[in-house]
């Protein structure tokens, strides 16, 4: 008898921007969970499985923000069988276009590792494991500071490079470490502690161009998490401390995060929806590093690295794909008016002298921030490779005190050259808010290019 070892592979490629592409890379994994053995005896060709993946454990892939990343598989244990070590490299070049939007989300380097990383994860026991993610990131840190610093300098990420206060530097980042308790085989209950992004939205972790609803969702902290994960069903509650201090106060406040959803998993046509509530939006980094532009860089304000108002938010999202074809909507706004000292309505247009230095303008109120978008994805095999193209249009209110466009035009494409390596390229189309709303009335665009790989 003759075996061979036939394997299903769990390294699929993520590293294009885009939900559509995460999308189908994850149906892609959902539809390949079994490792079979072979037995090829007088062609009986009989098959047994051997190695089953449990569909909650891709699940909590989306509800960690690791759909599209390169995760250890555990059917290829590895290391002493109970470690699995995975990673990838994504090099963002080119960047052909306006290099100084000075948009949240954008990567302005003509060169840089937007992502090299390296995760670890351990089966402790039947109901303890272990995740870590080291991750080095050096895209755009505060954008042109000498030029932009009267009126906030947006940049690529606040939470990649732990800079809410706008002066850390490119370093090696423990970006995840986290302990889950739980076991699927006997309960759909867990229990999560450590640093993870929290189940808020859905989004990629380092696309090429983060989109508007993922600037005003992010949230990446230590927490303790407990949630359920049953029948497509799955849910949880979370704490954590925010970024930065309530003003008045000496240490930072906690906040809450909850969030549902369902996940029907089919080749032909599945989908999911989900929705999330937030009880503090300064938890969402991106959001508290512009707050903190308000309130420090300017320094007149009184409220220096500081917030003065608690305000809640939400988030929808859901996706659809049948064969080669996805599609993916996400929305998120928040729930009440910002203080106007901490988020004006239209940003620096409603400050004296349009920069940050100015006092608010009486009777101006503060922002009630909301984005959206849409984006459609279609897969396709030329030449033996797998390739991808997406398109996408997104759109925000009230956002140009975060850094975002009013609107903007995306169209993306991504190819495996070769097994485990991806070359992308993605252009966005910004159209900014007019002076009198707080933007700068241009409308940019920005060409990016990208090369990736991974191993697992």
């Amino acid at each position: 008898m003759k075996l061979k070892l036939v394997v299903a592979s769990m390294s699929i490629l993520g590293l294009v921007s885009g939900p559509a592409f995460a999308a189908k890379t994850h149906k892609m994994m959902k539809s390949d969970m079994k490792q079979t053995v072979r037995h090829d005896y007088k062609d009986m060709g009989i098959q047994e499985p051997v190695c089953t993946i449990n569909p909650a454990s891709l699940t909590m892939d989306e509800m960690t923000q690791n759909v599209g990343r390169a995760l250890p598989n555990p059917c290829n244990p590895g290391w002493f069988n109970r470690i699995q070590v995975s990673g990838g490299i994504n090099v963002d070049v080119g960047k052909w276009g306006n290099r100084n939007a000075n948009i949240m989300g954008e990567n302005y380097q003509r060169l840089s590792l937007n992502d090299a990383y390296i995760n670890v994860s351990a089966d402790v026991n039947d109901w303890a494991k272990g995740f870590a993610s080291l991750s080095f990131s050096n895209p755009t840190t505060n954008v042109n500071p000498s030029i932009y610093k009267l009126w906030g300098a947006a940049e690529y990420n606040a939470a990649y490079a732990n800079n809410i206060n706008g002066n850390a530097s490119n370093v090696i980042q423990l970006e995840q470490a986290y302990a889950t308790f739980g076991n699927f085989d006997v309960s759909p209950i867990f229990v999560q502690v450590g640093k993870q992004f929290q189940d808020y939205g859905r989004y990629e972790i380092h696309p090429i161009t983060e989109s508007m609803t993922q600037v005003m969702t992010k949230t990446l902290a230590t927490s303790i998490r407990a949630g359920f994960i049953a029948n497509g069903f799955h849910g949880s509650i979370a704490a954590f401390d925010d970024p930065i201090n309530k003003m008045g106060n000496t240490s930072s406040p906690t906040n809450y995060t909850a969030a549902v959803g369902y996940d029907q998993n089919n080749d032909q046509l599945g989908f999911d929806l989900g929705a999330g509530y937030i009880y503090n939006m300064i938890g969402v980094n991106d959001v508290a590093y512009n707050v903190v532009n308000f309130n420090t860089l300017g320094g007149t304000l009184g409220n220096t690295g500081t917030y003065r108002n608690r305000v809640g938010a939400y988030a929808l999202y859901g996706d659809v794909n049948s064969g080669p074809f996805s599609l993916g909507a996400r929305y998120t706004q928040a729930l009440q008016r910002f203080n106007v000292n901490d988020l004006p309505k239209n940003g620096i247009a409603d400050l004296t002298g349009g920069v940050i230095t100015g006092a608010p303008i009486a009777g101006r109120s503060g922002a009630k921030p909301w984005a959206a978008g849409i984006q459609g994805g279609y897969g396709f095999n030329v030449w033996d490779r797998n390739q991808n193209i997406y398109l996408g249009y997104q759109t925000s209110r009230e956002a140009a005190g975060l850094n975002l466009p009013k609107n903007r035009y995306l169209v993306g494409y991504g190819i495996d050259v070769w097994k485990s390596t991806n070359l992308g390229i993605e252009w966005d189309h910004d159209n900014a808010y007019s002076t009198g709303n707080g933007g700068s009335g241009n409308n940019t665009n920005l060409v990016s290019l990208r090369a990736g790989v991974q191993f697992s």
